[in-house]
């Protein structure tokens, strides 16, 4: 070892960071070099002298016992301050829990209007449908298009005019679009909307036939209700009795067991035709 190794690595030594065998080099070294002998004793009785003023100062500023007594008291009231806020945390999670079921109960209706909403908006801009035709013939055209199944109701009073595929908030939905003619009694042609989407979850408040819940939004009447995991969304400019009575004798029919009847002559093959 040469006297400059030992001047960069003099320090750590001092400091006993080297192992023994890394120790023996340098003292083999030091054995044979008066100049560097003389320098590390002198930088280790500096290091003596330097760690003796600081206990010193440390034990020449210790603190009175009766700050130590005011600071061990405070450390104290500390510690149950802590676990007082403990039990204070604690009990305002209990609290939010309770609040939070509070509020999604609170929600429920305002997650139906928020589905009422979107249909109306969606009724209102009336646009083309994709297929026409029978029930029959438009539930088969929605086969493979939706991953739910949709039956056509067939409404009181009211024509098929067609349907299509939509969506009402992020759900697919069918749209059937119905229409019911002006009467003799001045009543003008009304325009009705059936709105068809899966709520396996039962996220949306909708009660069963043959109750309804009637909300309205942008000037339209909306009837809610759901067949198991199939809610029906009904938009019209209808009265709300009106639409009342027509999901009423809807449910009724559907109800009623169906009776066989005979095939009108139009429906019959030409050759048994008279």
């Amino acid at each position: 070892m040469t006297c400059q190794e030992l001047d960069s690595i003099l320090y750590p030594f001092l400091d006993g960071e080297f192992q023994p065998e890394e120790r023996l080099e340098v003292e083999a070294h030091l054995t044979g070099c008066a100049e560097c002998a003389q320098r590390v004793n002198m930088e280790l009785r500096m290091q003596q002298s330097l760690r003796r003023a600081a206990r010193h100062a440390v034990e020449s500023t210790r603190a009175p016992d009766a700050l130590r007594a005011r600071i061990q008291l405070g450390i104290r009231q500390e510690q149950r301050r802590d676990t007082q806020m403990g039990w204070l945390r604690a009990s305002a999670a209990a609290v939010v829990v309770l609040m939070a079921g509070g509020a999604w109960m609170a929600l429920r209706p305002e997650q139906r209007q928020r589905f009422v909403d979107d249909a109306a908006r969606r009724h209102a801009r009336q646009l083309p449908v994709e297929v026409a035709g029978g029930h029959e013939h438009v539930e088969a055209w929605f086969d493979g298009k939706l991953d739910h199944r949709v039956s056509v109701p067939r409404l009181p009073n009211v024509q098929l005019s067609g349907a299509r595929i939509s969506n009402v908030t992020d759900r697919p939905a069918a749209y059937i679009s119905y229409e019911r003619n002006a009467d003799k009694q001045g009543a003008p042609a009304r325009r009705i909307g059936l709105f068809v989407f899966d709520d396996a979850k039962r996220e949306v408040e909708a009660p069963p036939l043959p109750s309804v819940q009637v909300g309205s939004s942008h000037g339209y009447n909306v009837a809610v209700w759901r067949d198991e995991e199939i809610v029906y969304e009904l938009v019209s400019d209808l009265d709300e009795s009106d639409i009342r009575r027509m999901v009423a004798e809807q449910a009724a029919a559907k109800s009623r067991p169906s009776r066989p009847v005979s095939p009108d002559v139009a429906a019959r093959p030409v050759a048994l035709q008279p």
